[in-house]
């Protein structure tokens, strides 16, 4: 059977946050700097503050957005040909997202990130078995017109990964833009049935939306595309200085974005999205791989799951600057509590530094972590067929089972995963290979990958789609 997810709510702490977010909805509420979202919420009965920007939400209004918002939704590849379902119970490893250095190897110092970088990563991506979705791994520097740095990155990954993509911002008109180049990949004008990439979305903790956010959000919903609402308020700073509190917080912005998609088009597929901040107040930093990070991973999952909603997390995280020994113990922690609590999207792989980092040689090593801690999380089949009962009787005492039916069809079945980049031969075996480390198998992965090129480049006719709509976005920013 499958491994049980982790718990650390009861259903009464489940139930407290719950009727404190609705208590805090429905009497302080929230700041929307949008006229266009207040107005959409005053017409389906919030209470509005013009002046002061605040909009009401009843626990009825909750209660009915809950009642449309899919527990479940397909996200296709690039191509329509295939999909991955969200929400099935099964989590889904992302790569990336949104970091701004590239460290080449192991002895680099951290480099500015260009385009061709996020060329390169889009490709080790679309070749990795444990990563499913592909998001935004930096951001280029090199683009003549910093506005359209994101647009030149997901060009990039649309061209040379087939995985469907991920991808946030703050403003509308980019976000507009992103949607745009979804469909014109899909070759289709409505791609809420086969949308092929997900638009991340955030408030500004504590209880406020941007204009540009929420009304990115609210285009989002209409176009039927997949959001994440994404708070990330930091303890201490912007939510109370306690991981119940950072929670709740939370959990009060992810239901207000729920409610005014929900507004915006019934239906459209939300998920409960968490990237869990603590702040050091001794080196005055932002931490995203504490012990508490990973606890709140595993409460967010219980939240989105009282929902009934998608649920997202980020990892595997590491605030380490470098490929060392604290790096893999965060990676692998923060990892193990974001998948084994079940979470439905877990991004991140790749990144480390505290989110400002991108390496490939990481990517890979990720992907192993992805691997061995989903492998941990599927379980055992245990039947009359995998016991083998007939072979334990007949091999008898002293025997081997090598050339057992049974050990020969597990061999070749997922029963047993084979180690990708991981070192399992002896000392002098290891030595005789030439005695590499996983980061340096890691990059001999990297140069195999890119020196194969994209799997399958994207049509020429829809790359010069793309091209153009970067183009009427420098003209008409």
């Amino acid at each position: 059977m499958k491994l049980s997810n982790m718990k650390i709510l009861s259903d009464s702490d489940m139930e407290l946050i719950h009727n404190t977010s609705i208590e805090i909805l429905s009497n302080t509420g929230i700041m929307f700097n949008s006229k266009k979202a207040l107005e959409l919420l005053e017409k389906n009965g919030a209470g509005v503050n013009y002046e002061k920007k605040i909009a009401k939400i009843s626990p009825a209004m909750v209660e009915k957005a809950l009642k449309t918002l899919p527990g479940r939704f397909s996200l296709y590849n690039r191509d329509n040909t295939g999909y991955i379902t969200i929400g099935d119970g099964i989590p889904k490893c992302g790569s990336g997202h949104n970091a701004i250095y590239l460290i080449s190897d192991e002895s680099s110092l951290r480099q500015n990130a260009k385009t061709k970088d996020v060329v390169d990563f889009a490709i080790v991506s679309d070749y990795l078995e444990d990563i499913d979705i592909v998001g935004v791994p930096l951001m280029p520097q090199d683009v003549a017109v910093p506005s359209s740095s994101l647009l030149y990155a997901v060009k990039a990954l649309y061209e040379n990964t087939t995985k469907p993509v991920f991808f946030s911002t703050d403003s509308n008109e980019i976000n507009t833009a992103l949607i745009g180049m979804m469909k014109a990949v899909a070759g289709k004008q409505d791609v809420s049935e086969c949308p092929n990439g997900i638009s991340q979305l955030s408030p500004t903790s504590p209880l406020f939306w941007e204009e540009g956010a929420i009304d990115a959000l609210i285009y989002t919903a209409k176009q039927g595309v997949p959001l994440n609402l994404l708070p990330e308020p930091m303890a201490g700073l912007s939510a109370p200085y306690s991981a119940a509190g950072l929670l709740t917080i939370h959990n009060i912005e992810v239901l207000s974005g729920m409610v005014v998609a929900q507004m915006a088009r019934p239906g459209t597929p939300v998920i409960y999205g968490s990237s869990w901040t603590t702040y050091d107040m001794k080196y005055i930093s932002a931490i995203i791989a504490s012990p508490e990070t990973s606890i709140l991973r595993i409460a967010g999952t219980q939240m989105a799951k009282f929902y009934g909603m998608p649920s997202h997390t980020t990892a595997p995280n590491s605030d380490s600057n470098f490929h060392d020994e604290q790096n893999a113990w965060e990676k692998s922690i923060s990892n193990m509590c974001a998948i084994c609590s079940g979470n439905d999207i877990v991004m991140n792989s790749g990144m480390f530094a505290t989110g400002l980092t991108i390496s490939h040689e990481q990517l890979v090593l990720d992907d192993e972590i992805n691997g061995i801690i989903r492998r941990i999380y599927r379980g055992i089949d245990v039947s009359t067929n995998s016991i083998d009962m007939d072979s334990i009787k007949s091999v008898g005492h002293r025997g081997d089972y090598i050339i057992e039916d049974l050990t020969l069809e597990n061999l070749r079945s997922k029963e047993f995963r084979p180690a990708k980049v991981s070192n399992l031969k002896a000392y002098d075996t290891w030595m005789n290979d030439g005695g590499q480390s996983v980061v340096q198998n890691a990059g001999k992965k990297v140069r195999e990958y890119l020196s194969r090129g994209a799997k399958n480049p994207l049509e020429a006719q829809k790359s010069a789609a793309l091209d153009n709509i970067i183009r009427k976005f420098i003209e008409n920013p």
